[in-house]
């Protein structure tokens, strides 16, 4: 009888015990991004810290960066018959910082998949242009095209904006983690980024 009772006493601290799950996560994320509407791709990282202050409700914090390209190809042949690239070339690169708050559907000792919704702050710096004009030697009367930019926008800005993730963590031994995760974020300054990224992180 006393063994019974001990046992009935100590079984709600076994099950809490059971229960408990590491508390912060760090994560390295890296992956495909697209810019706009895919024309401009490119490459993503993002170093996350992550905090729970609940079972399934948890905060982030940030870091990290994108980097976008693309070309218009101009191609012809000069005089003496050699084949020119023209192409005109276009990088955008951002730098930024988020805080996320996540709410994990699902949280077991091997499986995690969650939601985090949250404001961001973006730095970038483009050479994209906002116009572009092509004038083909037949109309210019040179033996070359003719390329003409117009820069509507600045060429350097700062933005406020939103991002949207959705995330699956399977934890492996002594609490390191591997993981994919899709995001879509837009900004004031009308820029619209969805990445494809994977994760290795550790919890503890």
């Amino acid at each position: 009888m006393y063994k019974l009772f001990s046992f009935l006493l100590f079984l709600p601290l076994l099950a809490s015990a059971q229960n408990q799950f590491p508390k912060r996560h760090i994560q390295i994320f890296a992956g495909r991004s697209f810019n706009g509407t895919g024309d401009m791709r490119g490459f993503a990282y993002n170093t996350e810290y992550g905090q729970y202050f609940k079972r399934k409700c948890s905060w982030y914090a940030g870091i990290g960066g994108t980097i976008h390209d693309k070309f218009e190809g101009i191609y012809y042949t000069d005089q003496s018959g050699n084949p020119i690239d023209a192409s005109v070339r276009a990088t955008t690169a951002g730098f930024e910082v988020s805080n996320l708050f996540g709410y994990s559907f699902v949280r077991n000792k091997r499986n995690e998949f969650l939601i985090k919704i949250g404001p961001l702050f973006r730095y970038q710096s483009t050479s994209y242009w906002d116009l572009l004009g092509v004038f083909p030697p037949a109309g210019t009367g040179l033996s070359f095209p003719v390329v003409a930019f117009i820069n509507l926008t600045p060429q350097r800005t700062f933005a406020l904006g939103a991002n949207l993730e959705m995330a699956y963590n399977y934890v492996l031994s002594k609490n390191f983690t591997i993981g994919i995760l899709t995001e879509l974020q837009t900004d004031t300054n009308g820029d619209t980024i969805s990445q494809l990224l994977f994760s290795v992180g550790k919890r503890f």
